[in-house]
């Protein structure tokens, strides 16, 4: 009987494995991969998620963000910071570390194999793998998007909760910079119906000697994904000259949040509780706290008998969920704006503003809540909705 297994090795389980081994509990970590493993992921980690990482090696940092650039056809609009405000990593070294790091502090764990499925009773919850089942006090379900054992336990999520994205490593010849680079894309000229969708975005984060470039969105076709990352592909080469490259990979993204993501026994974490911002699809955030969260609900179950949905909960509520409440809010209005504004000039209105770079900054940092950053925002959107309105224009990536 062990206190707690969990099923996937990610960061989110990585972290839930470390903050229940060093306070002393008896933890197996099950996972589909061996590492070193592939990951299609953009990398970008934000200050506030890195500073809360124990034991984090500065060797795992490939760019130091300082700013954000956002592209809009054959404009764009770049915002900086004196001060760091992300990190870029290689997903294959940062997760090995994490792994590495629950091993040393004492984690049990079995590569190799994926979870089948759990069943959660009274005093226990009984975990499959393979030909194997085991038991243990507590589960914590860490294994993506599209965990199956998830949907078993907490409920199949709605359709539309769902984003598809794909990623690429290229690497170039020339110096990247020091920027996140958000594209707006456009929409889908296959399917009008989605006219009033809210477009679909691209990035091209800075590595050393790399650049890793995306494209995601909701309801959008493959095809038309997979042209958009050829437009950008040709961007980033006519910038800093693009040598070889990585097999591209799509995979899911959340786009809304669980309605349960936790039960008596249970707790998703990550991707698996649907924890990403629908306004950016960034989730690597919420992985790393969702996952210290559960670690630490985990242990006053164990040892102080704390109910797991209060437990998880508060602490979500803390650094997790009014997050992603406002990405959801911003999202919405975005989405709406976009239907019947120009875009470009929206960005424009709102990246112009003094005290939204300052709040937007300070948010990323973790200086200030997310409501500080959302009054900052609404007090200049009556002039930002006035000046862009009866332009219902987004560009396709940039004209290169």
């Amino acid at each position: 009987m062990y206190d707690v297994i969990i099923s996937g090795c990610g960061p989110a389980g990585s972290n839930a494995a470390y903050k229940c081994a060093t306070a002393g509990l008896n933890v197996l970590m099950i996972d589909k991969d061996e590492f070193p493993r592939k990951k299609c992921c953009a990398g970008g980690l934000l200050e506030r998620a890195y500073s809360a990482l124990p034991n984090f090696s500065t060797d795992l940092i490939e760019k130091e963000i300082y700013g954000a650039k956002f592209v809009m056809g054959d404009e764009s609009i770049e915002i900086k910071s004196d001060k760091r405000v992300a990190v870029t990593v290689k997903r294959e070294s940062f997760d090995t570390f994490l792994f590495n790091s629950a091993i040393n502090a004492g984690v049990e764990s079995i590569t190799g194999h994926r979870v089948i499925k759990a069943i959660e009773r009274d005093d226990c919850v009984d975990v499959t793998y393979g030909n194997e089942t085991i038991s243990s006090k507590l589960f914590i379900v860490a294994d993506g998007a599209s965990s199956r054992v998830a949907n078993s336990i907490f409920g199949a999520p709605s359709s539309k909760s769902r984003a598809v994205a794909i990623a690429q490593n290229l690497n170039v010849e020339k110096d990247s910079g020091n920027s996140f680079v958000i594209y707006t894309i456009g929409r889908s000229p296959l399917k009008p119906k989605l006219k009033n969708r809210f477009p679909s975005y691209a990035w091209a984060f800075p590595k050393n000697n790399q650049v890793n470039i995306g494209v995601g969105g909701v309801g959008y076709p493959t095809e038309y994904l997979k042209q958009s990352m050829d437009r950008i592909y040709k961007h980033v080469d006519s910038q800093f000259h693009v040598i070889s490259d990585e097999e591209a990979a799509a995979h899911s993204i959340p786009y809304a949040v669980r309605d349960n993501f936790c039960t008596k026994r249970c707790m998703a974490v990550g991707d698996a509780a649907g924890f990403a911002s629908s306004l950016s699809g960034e989730g690597f955030t919420y992985a790393i706290f969702s996952g210290l969260d559960a670690g630490m609900a985990a242990v006053d179950f164990i040892n102080h008998g704390s109910s797991i949905p209060h437990a998880y909960r508060s602490r979500l509520g803390k650094d997790v969920l009014p997050y992603l409440r406002s990405s959801n809010l911003a999202a919405r209005l975005v989405a709406l704006s976009a239907s019947f504004c120009n875009v470009p000039s929206l960005v424009r209105q709102f990246s112009s503003d003094h005290l939204i770079q300052k709040t937007c900054i300070e948010y990323v940092l973790g200086k200030c809540d997310w409501t500080k950053l959302f009054f900052a925002c609404f007090k200049r959107f009556p002039k930002a909705l006035v000046t862009s309105f009866g332009h219902p224009w987004v560009p396709q990536p940039p004209i290169v």
